[in-house]
This record gives C-alpha cells, structure tokens and sequence, in this order.
C-alpha cells in the first residue's frame, strides 16, 4: 500500500516535471518573445520546485523503510530541488538583467540539474516497482 502511494506521487512529479521540460517551456519560447517567455518560466520555477520538494519529501517519509538506495536517491532528489529552490533559480533570477552570460551559464547548470532531478524520480520508479 505504502508503495503504491509513493510510487503515485513520484510518478506524478515525473509526469509534470516531463511535460513542463520537453513540451511547455519549449513551446514558451517558440511561440511568445523571449522575454516573454522568460517572465512565464520565472513565474513557474518556483511552484515546480516547491512541488518536487514536497512530494520528494513525502515519499521520503514514507517511504524511509524501502531500503538504503531508494532513501539515498530519495536524499540526493531532495538536496538538489532544494539547491535549485533556493540557490540556483534566485541567482539566475538576479544574474538576468546584469551579467547574461552568467546567468546563459546557471542556465545550463540548473537544466542539467533538473534532467538529474527526473531520472533520479525514475530510478526511484522503477526501484519500487521491481521491489514489488
């Protein structure tokens, strides 16, 4: 039961991490102006984090009991929503309008962060699954 739940909420925030990554801020900027664009994606970062954070967060919890390597991952998924949360995204944030090169450079970091956000999320998956 326990593991059907996280499995439910992981798969949730990799479902939406997907479609907002692959499909939704692409077509953001395809379709509006970059600045545009950018003040959308601005807006939506944090919510997406937070989001990841919690319910990162509550499979942590519950799901503590299911072994060293899904509460390691469970930890590393953890840690890096919050150094994008709370490090990464305010400093692109304040970088924009200053230093773009910079900020072109915490850019590169934070989507690399976030593809490891995700596949972190599905090794998490596809751990649960095979336990069960």
């Amino acid at each position: 039961m326990k593991e059907k739940l996280v499995i439910s909420l992981l798969s949730f925030f990799l479902g939406l991490g997907s479609f907002f990554s692959f499909y939704v801020a692409p077509t953001l900027f395809r379709v509006l102006e970059r600045q545009q664009a950018g003040a959308v994606v601005e807006k939506v970062f944090p919510v997406y984090f937070g989001i990841g954070i919690l319910l990162v967060l509550i499979s942590l919890i519950i799901g503590y009991s299911f072994g060293k390597l899904f509460t390691a991952l469970a930890l590393a998924n953890l840690l890096l929503l919050f150094l994008e949360e709370f490090y990464i995204v305010p400093t692109m944030h304040s970088l924009k309008q200053t230093d773009y090169n910079l900020f072109m450079k915490y850019h590169g970091i934070s989507m690399l962060i976030n593809l490891l956000i995700l596949l972190l999320t599905f090794v998490k998956i596809v751990i649960l699954i095979l336990k069960r």
